[in-house]
């Protein structure tokens, strides 16, 4: 356990200095990308940590606090769901937002429907949030809309991009449990 930490500095030292060597350099320079390789390199890929502003972990409170107009449900599993529906957010609109919680670790399960002109938004904000997909299965030069996509990150979060069915859904690193809804979800047309 003691060893972990010292890591975590030397993670948080080397982020700090490649913000600083980033900051030194204009953008666009050959040494600010090469810093930023190397950086990530060393940290390893991105996480997920949130969706509009709900974080992996925030109780049913925050996210009702957050978005008052949303209606609490119960996901066929059990599991506590909130549901929004018709919000746009950054030039996004989504048509329906669910978010699923399991009992210890609070929201692990976020899907969401959007509207067929936001396809080429979505799978952009997701490239450039977490980096190219794990896996993807649309021919080069497909657009948004015909692709799909998976990401499996290192902290045990699943993002899934179906554009076909203009369906985006993570699985947090604690929803284990929440797994067949997202299935389920998945498999469903959009509303």
């Amino acid at each position: 356990m003691r060893r972990s930490r010292p890591l975590a500095i030397v993670r948080a030292m080397l982020a700090l200095a490649g913000a600083i060597a980033c900051a030194a350099c204009s953008s666009g320079s050959p040494a600010v990308v090469s810093v930023q390789k190397k950086v990530q390199g060393l940290l390893g890929q991105p996480n997920v940590t949130s969706f509009l502003d709900v974080r992996f972990g925030d109780s049913l409170y925050r996210v009702q606090n957050r978005f008052p107009n949303g209606s609490l449900e119960t996901a066929p599993y059990g599991a506590d769901t909130y549901r929004l529906e018709n919000i746009e957010v950054d030039g996004v609109r989504y048509q329906r937002v669910k978010y699923e919680f399991t009992s210890y670790s609070g929201m692990q399960l976020v899907m969401a429907w959007f509207t067929p002109d936001s396809s080429e938004q979505v799978l952009e904000k997701l490239i450039a949030a977490i980096g190219a997909p794990t896996e993807q299965d649309s021919a080069k030069g497909s657009a948004p809309a015909d692709t799909r996509a998976m990401w499996r990150l290192p902290h045990g979060e699943r993002v899934v991009f179906d554009g076909p069915k203009r369906f985006v859904a993570v699985l947090g690193p604690g929803g284990g449990p929440l797994r067949q809804d997202e299935a389920e979800n998945e498999a469903l047309d959009s509303p």
